[in-house]
């Protein structure tokens, strides 16, 4: 699933931002979008908000990682579902 489908299922699943579930599983590949559109959105126009230089010429990325070391995504973090 796209980051966008992610998205509108949480809405129409659980309404409101703040009733949304603090974890949440999904797959490998819905896991791979996440963190792609996550890379995307800092390149496209957050440079200044989410990187920070580190080693010569390099961007750091800065990921929110939860308790159970999963990516956070709109303040949920997203479990890979293992098997």
């Amino acid at each position: 699933m796209t980051t966008e489908e992610l998205r509108k299922k949480f809405n129409d699943e659980f309404g409101p931002k703040d009733g949304w579930p603090l974890a949440y599983e999904v797959n490998a590949e819905t896991y791979g979008n996440v963190c792609q559109s996550v890379f995307t959105w800092a390149a496209a126009d957050n440079i200044d908000k989410i990187f920070r230089r580190g080693y010569g010429d390099l961007g750091i990325v800065e990921i929110a990682i939860g308790p159970n070391n999963g990516i956070m995504f709109k303040n949920v973090e997203l479990i890979l579902k293992r098997g």
